[in-house]
């Protein structure tokens, strides 16, 4: 990839800030007042799903970007690097911060079938109701995120 997601980086600097900050590891139940929105852990498996099934239109729902040429060859590069490896996630808890919208940072570790485990940091953004996992950068000049 050709550099960090925008939101990324907002979010770096939302946890340095000490926004407000919890862990959670999206066990259910009934939501509590301040609580994150459910189903973080939901877009993940997606995120997952996506790249198992080598999946480029799932990418571009997961991460709420457009279907244009610049997400597709993103993905296409998310899918190269990752796609089809029958990954089955082990682990992926969630911090959360809070600041407007709810954000998150997922510890993703999945086994895999062929090759080597996945480890990444993944980020979430809950915008219009939905959970979104950032996986794209805009094209220059561009200022939206990749979930709008």
């Amino acid at each position: 990839m050709r550099g960090r997601p925008v939101l990324g980086a907002a979010v770096a600097l939302l946890a340095a800030a000490g926004c407000g900050s919890s862990s959670s590891g999206d066990a259910g139940g009934a939501p509590r007042a301040g609580d994150p929105p459910p189903d973080a852990a939901q877009a993940v498996e997606r995120y997952v799903e996506a790249l198992n099934d080598r999946d480029i239109n799932a990418l571009l729902d997961v991460g709420a970007a457009p279907d244009e040429r610049w997400f597709r060859q993103q993905a296409d590069e998310l899918i190269e690097a990752n796609g089809g490896k029958g990954f089955t996630i082990t682990k992926a808890p969630i911090e959360y911060e809070q600041m407007g919208d709810y954000m998150g940072k997922a510890a993703l570790t999945a086994s895999a079938k062929e090759g080597q485990p996945l480890r990444q940091s993944v980020d979430l953004l809950h915008e219009n109701n939905r959970w979104h996992v950032v996986l794209f950068t805009w094209p220059e000049g561009d200022k939206a995120t990749s979930a709008t």
